[in-house]
C-alpha cells in the first residue's frame, strides 16, 4: 500500500481512527437488557460491564503518552486501533461475563492509545496554523463513531452479536492499515507524570478537571439507568440505540458552537447554562414514565453534559498556559478525571438502580449537575485571561 501524501486526506484518516475506536464503546447501550437476560446479570454487574471501558481507559492513559514519545503518533494510533479490533473480536465470540468484561477493559486501553495517537498525528500533520481544525476533524470522527455505535448494537441484537462485531473488527483492521500509511511525524516530547500532576496546585485546573469528568460520569449513569428505564417502558433495542445516537448527533451540531461561544464570551457562562439546563432535564427525566419523551430527554441531557467537556478542557489549557506551562498536558489531566468518573457513574447507577430504581441514579446526576454549576459560579472567573501570569515571565 502506498504512503498517504495528501495532508487533508491524512487528517481524514486520523478521523477514521477516532471513528473506529468509538464504535464499540457506544454499542453496548441497546444490548444491555438482552445481555442481562442471557447472562443473568444483576444491575450491579451490568454497571461493572459498562464501567469496564472507563477502567481500561484509565489504564491506557499514561502508556499512550509514553508510546507517542517512544514510537511516534502514527505507530501509537495503529497499535491502539488494533487493540480495539482484538477487543471487538473477543466481545464477538465471548459468551461469559468474564470475557465480555475483559473485552470492555481492553477496548478502553486501546481507545486511550488510539485517540492519543490520532490526535498527536493530526496536530503534527496540520501544523500550528491549522491544528485547531485538524483536531476538530478528529473529534468529529469520534462523534460520528459514537452516533453509529448504538445502531451497531441494535443491529447485533437483530442479526447476531458474533457476525456484526466480527465485521466491525474487520473494519477496524482496515482502518489500522490506512493509519499505517500516514506520513511519518515527529515523536512527541516525553513529560514526567510528576511534572504534569504539579498543575493540580492551580484551583482553576482542579475545577477544569472536575468539569471534564462530569460527561464521563453522566454517560456511565445514562448508559445503565437510561437503557434499563427505556426497557422497562417497553422500548426495544432500536429505540434505545436512537436515544444514545441522538446524544452524539446533537453534539455534532452543539459542541462546535459552544466552543465558538466560549472563545467569544469566556468559558464560565456556557458551562453554567449547560449544567443548569441538564439539571432541569434530569429532574423531569426522573419523574417521567413515557418511552418516547424519555428517549428524547436522554439524548438532550447527554448532549448538554457532553458539551461542557470541550470548554472544561480549554479551561485547563488556559490556566496551564497562563502559568507558562504546556497546554497539551491538559489532555492527560482530563483523561485522569474522565476515566474514573465514567467508571464510577456506571457503578453508582447499577447500585442505585438495583436498590431503588432509575429515579435515584438520575436524581443523583441532577444533584451533581446543579452542585457543579454552583462550584463553577464560585471558582471560575467570568472572563479567564489567557495571558501568562507575571510569575511565569
Amino acid at each position: 500500500m502506498l504512503r498517504i501524501t495528501n495532508a487533508r486526506f491524512a487528517i481524514v484518516v486520523c478521523a477514521l481512527g477516532a471513528l473506529g475506536e468509538a464504535l464499540f464503546y457506544t454499542a453496548l447501550a441497546p444490548m444491555l437488557p438482552s445481555l442481562d437476560e442471557q447472562l443473568n446479570l444483576s444491575h450491579q454487574l451490568a454497571g461493572l460491564l459498562v464501567a469496564g471501558y472507563a477502567i481500561g481507559y484509565v489504564l491506557g492513559t499514561y502508556p499512550a503518552i509514553r508510546l507517542t514519545a517512544s514510537i511516534g503518533p502514527r505507530s501509537t494510533a495503529v497499535a491502539g486501533v488494533l487493540l480495539v479490533a482484538l477487543a471487538t473480536t473477543i466481545f464477538a465470540l465471548g459468551s461469559q461475563l468474564e470475557l465480555l468484561l475483559a473485552a470492555r477493559v481492553l477496548v478502553g486501553v486501546g481507545s486511550a492509545v488510539a485517540y492519543t495517537g490520532v490526535l498527536a498525528a493530526a496536530g503534527s500533520l496540520a501544523g500550528p496554523t491549522h491544528r485547531g481544525a485538524a483536531i476538530g476533524t478528529v473529534y468529529s470522527g469520534g462523534a460520528a463513531g459514537s452516533a453509529v455505535g448504538p445502531l451497531v448494537g441494535a443491529l447485533a441484537e437483530n442479526v447476531g452479536r458474533g457476525s456484526v462485531f466480527m465485521a466491525v473488527a474487520a473494519l477496524q483492521v482496515v482502518i489500522a492499515g490506512l493509519l499505517s500509511r500516514l506520513p511519518s511525524v515527529p515523536q512527541t516530547a516525553g513529560v514526567s507524570v510528576r511534572s504534569m500532576l504539579e498543575n493540580f496546585r492551580y484551583p482553576v485546573v482542579r475545577m477544569g478537571v472536575w468539569i471534564t469528568a462530569i460527561p464521563g460520569f453522566a454517560l456511565g449513569v445514562l448508559t445503565v439507568s437510561g437503557s434499563y428505564r427505556l426497557d422497562e417502558f417497553g422500548a426495544g433495542a432500536v429505540m434505545i440505540a436512537a436515544s444514545f445516537s441522538g446524544i452524539a448527533v446533537i453534539g455534532i451540531f452543539v459542541n462546535p458552537n459552544v466552543g465558538k461561544l466560549t472563545d467569544r464570551i469566556g468559558r464560565r457562562l456556557p458551562i453554567l447554562l449547560a449544567l443548569l439546563a441538564a439539571a432541569g432535564t434530569l429532574t423531569v427525566l426522573a419523574l417521567l414514565a413515557l418511552a418516547v419523551p424519555t428517549m428524547v430527554l436522554i439524548a438532550i441531557t447527554g448532549a448538554l453534559l457532553l458539551s461542557i467537556g470541550g470548554p472544561g478542557l480549554a479551561l485547563i489549557g488556559d490556566e496551564i498556559k497562563r502559568h507558562g506551562g504546556d497546554p497539551a498536558v491538559a489532555t492527560f489531566l482530563m483523561n485522569l478525571g474522565w476515566g474514573p468518573s465514567a467508571a464510577l457513574g456506571a457503578i453508582v447507577a447499577g447500585l442505585a438502580h438495583g436498590a431503588v430504581g432509575a429515579e435515584l441514579s438520575l436524581a443523583l446526576l441532577a444533584v451533581v449537575a446543579l452542585g457543579s454549576a454552583l462550584l463553577v459560579r464560585r471558582y471560575v472567573r467570568p472572563s479567564p485571561s489567557l495571558a501568562p501570569s507575571a510569575g511565569s515571565l
